[in-house]
């Protein structure tokens, strides 16, 4: 059986598929938070489970989504993190959108969980 992420709501973990899935996934998500200084609370590639800021998922978010100039000069990197996974960028964007709806909109942070 394959690695899902998942994401806390009032840090209890919702089970329900998000989008990314496997070791690869779980390395690529968090290869894009380093590339885009994307702070969390893993020490590691290999943690699985962390925090994020919503708010540094909506900054992530519109990065991409806007093809702010930080994105624009990662833009190659990105999308050869993406291919690993095969994901296009308008799916990683609806990733990034549902982690910022669906999560607790209460707390400022999102719990990220990998089994």
């Amino acid at each position: 059986m394959s690695r899902q992420m998942h994401f806390g709501t009032v840090f209890q973990i919702q089970y329900g598929h998000i989008g990314l899935w496997g070791g690869d996934g779980q390395d690529t998500l968090y290869d894009l938070f380093k590339m885009f200084d994307i702070e969390t609370t893993a020490s590691d590639i290999y943690v699985d489970d962390y925090e994020v800021e919503r708010s540094e998922l909506e900054r992530l978010y519109n990065l991409i989504a806007y093809k702010e100039p930080l994105f624009r000069e990662k833009e190659s990197a990105f999308l050869k993190q993406l291919e690993k996974i095969e994901m296009s960028c308008e799916e990683f964007l609806k990733i990034l959108s549902r982690l910022i709806a669906e999560s607790d909109p209460n707390n400022e942070y999102v719990l990220i969980s990998w089994y």
